[in-house]
């Protein structure tokens, strides 16, 4: 092929060692990048399944944590007097404040020995009754910001609720801020029918999970996060963290509609492999995310491994195929050389026979044959005046169309090698054109080799003219294998192009539509562009069939002579609107094309 006849000139060691190299070490370097990308795919996967070890571990964990804090909560019931009192609250309609103060200490003396729940908060018919040190305004404010919470409660119907964890401005209490976790139950009077009687909530800190999950490490530089399914993060070793909603990262509802619980994402320029671990006791989530710095350190070996390999091979492999050609070569070169000198008329050149292997009874081969060169210098001088004179007629003769295609061919290769996609592909529309165009025989064609004639066309003329135009072609799909005059397209596209584009600088427009023909059931097609229009006189003149351009009229003539009246072409123009060319063609049968073609 022509794109290859720079290695059929090279030299043959040249040639060894590139064949040994496509064929042998490029292999064997695709193969040891499979293996080294199999590998990291072996080390992402152990990485996912450690960390789901540890992740699960955690999860287990702080499932055991949050079931005994609803334990303790749905201790409550078992105060069957401090429930009876809160019925009667409720049913009484005067204040209490004895009974209210009375059931504040029964919370104040629930929360003793609970060092990690901050307090503890009961609703009951209006009425707040609370144990919290720091007086019940912290967290009726955050209660009141949040109706969301009481909602989500009341659906529950008497199941505990974990809720998302709120923060507390620095206070005369804390100096910092704080941060905690609640959950949340409605309380029944089990004694009547299960009325509801309240809705209490428990105030966790959240220490209580930084003593389970701080010290735990899913890699060096690895995160651990709880949160819920509504983005909310629980837990973070970052307080700064809380203030982000997962719901706003993009990967985050994709991670969780995916069965796969794993997925690599980009965060802040940098890549993590994010994992999660749902608990079925509350749905939480637990997610980590290891950067991929931790992942390259762990197959760190395995690369430094590979690359010692690859070069010890590559080495080896080079060095191997220089000596593996140059000792086969050598011997070859030597032949040249001395075919050289009885090229120069030195006959007396001598091979010396130094082996008996196939290069050796080359050589011997050689000298036989040198003895009876003498005798063919004259034939060979009487063939090469033949050989010239024959490559002089070729040169003289008519260049024919195949040598024409195969050149522009030649073009496209030397074209795509050199990385000019816009020269490729105009040979390649150019080399189209003149097939279609002088293909022999085949008068009418099927539309859609039409329509790829016109878009290459179109694509030329486009380039040439510095896109002050675009050409819009649409043709119904059912249309595409009708029969058509091969060419038809041509002298109206190429008016509208020279003549229409001719004083436009940009945003020109041509398009081409082309429709089943209701009136006569054949094919309409519209021409239509933009342009300067034809003067009203040269209009009149073309109608007249006095305009130069014959092929312009000459489709029109050919269709109403075949086919009627009914057929043909119409052109309209305005000199500010542009110009509608309008071409009913007939729907052609095999018969009718073949019939055409002896008449054409």
């Amino acid at each position: 092929m022509p794109g290859f006849k720079w290695i059929v000139n090279m030299n043959l060691q040249r040639k060894i060692t590139l064949l040994l190299v496509l064929f042998i070490l490029i292999p064997l370097l695709l193969f040891g990048l499979l293996y080294y990308r199999s590998s990291n795919q072996f080390v992402m996967d152990r990485t996912d399944q450690e960390t789901d070890q540890v992740v699960q571990l955690v999860q287990q964990n702080v499932d055991q944590l949050l079931s005994k804090y609803e334990e303790q909560l749905k201790s409550i019931y078992e105060d069957e007097d401090a429930i009876l009192q809160l019925s009667e609250m409720n049913r009484s309609r005067s204040e209490q404040p004895s009974a209210a103060d009375a059931f504040n200490r029964f919370l104040r003396n629930y929360l003793r020995g609970k060092d990690d729940v901050d307090s503890i908060y009961l609703y009951s018919n209006h009425n707040v009754y609370f144990a919290d040190f720091k007086g019940s305004s912290y967290f009726t404010a955050q209660f009141d910001k949040h109706p969301e919470w009481q909602q989500a409660v009341d659906q529950a119907a008497g199941k505990a609720v974990w809720l998302p964890t709120f923060k507390l401005e620095p206070n005369r209490y804390n100096m910092q801020s704080t941060y905690y976790f609640s959950v949340g139950m409605q309380l029944k009077n089990v004694a009547d029918t299960m009325q509801k009687i309240g809705t209490v909530y428990m105030n966790v800190k959240i220490s209580a999970l930084d003593h389970l999950i701080q010290n735990v490490n899913v890699s060096p530089n690895g995160i651990l996060m709880l949160a819920d399914t509504d983005g909310h993060v629980l837990w973070h070793r970052n307080t700064a963290a809380y203030d982000t909603s997962l719901q706003e990262l993009p990967f985050y509802k994709e991670l969780l509609a995916q069965k796969e619980r794993h997925m690599t994402v980009q965060l802040d320029n940098q890549s993590f492999r994010v994992s999660y671990v749902p608990s079925a006791y509350n749905h939480w989530l637990y997610l980590s995310f290891i950067p991929q710095s931790d992942l390259n350190e762990q197959s760190k070996e395995l690369r430094r491994f590979f690359y010692l390999t690859l070069i010890a091979f590559g080495g080896s492999f080079i060095l191997l195929a220089f000596l593996i050609s140059r000792f086969i070569t050598r011997p070859i070169r030597q032949i040249a050389l001395a075919m050289k000198q009885i090229h120069k008329e030195n006959v007396d050149v001598k091979l010396p026979a130094a082996a008996d292997d196939e290069v050796g009874m080359l050589q011997a081969s050689f000298n036989s044959m040198r003895r009876r060169i003498n005798e063919l210098i004259q034939e060979v001088r009487v063939v090469s005046e033949k050989e010239k004179e024959a490559e002089v007629r070729a040169l003289q003769a008519q260049i024919n169309p195949h040598f024409v295609y195969n050149s522009l061919d030649t073009i496209n290769w030397v074209a795509i090698d050199r990385e000019q996609d816009d020269i490729s592909g105009m040979i390649t529309a150019l080399s189209d054109i003149m097939r279609y165009a002088i293909r022999p025989g085949e008068p009418w064609i099927i539309l859609e080799e039409e329509l790829k004639w016109a878009r290459n066309y179109a694509y030329l003329q486009k380039i040439r003219f510095e896109d002050r135009f675009e050409v819009v072609i649409e043709a119904s799909e059912e249309l595409l294998l009708w029969k058509v005059p091969r060419l038809y397209l041509q002298p109206y596209l190429e008016n509208a192009i020279l003549h229409g584009m001719e004083h436009i600088e940009e945003g020109g427009i041509i398009s081409v539509t082309i429709q089943p023909d209701e009136k006569t059931g054949g094919i309409r097609t519209v021409l239509k562009d933009n342009g300067g229009g034809i003067p009203e006189h040269e209009l009149r003149e073309i109608t007249m069939r006095r305009a130069r351009g014959i092929g312009i009229y000459n489709l029109d003539d050919r269709l109403k002579l075949e086919f009627g009246p009914e057929y043909g072409v119409d052109i309209c123009s305005d000199i500010h609107d542009g110009t509608v060319v309008t071409i009913i063609l007939p729907k052609v049968n095999k018969q009718e094309t073949e019939a055409s073609r002896h008449e054409l």
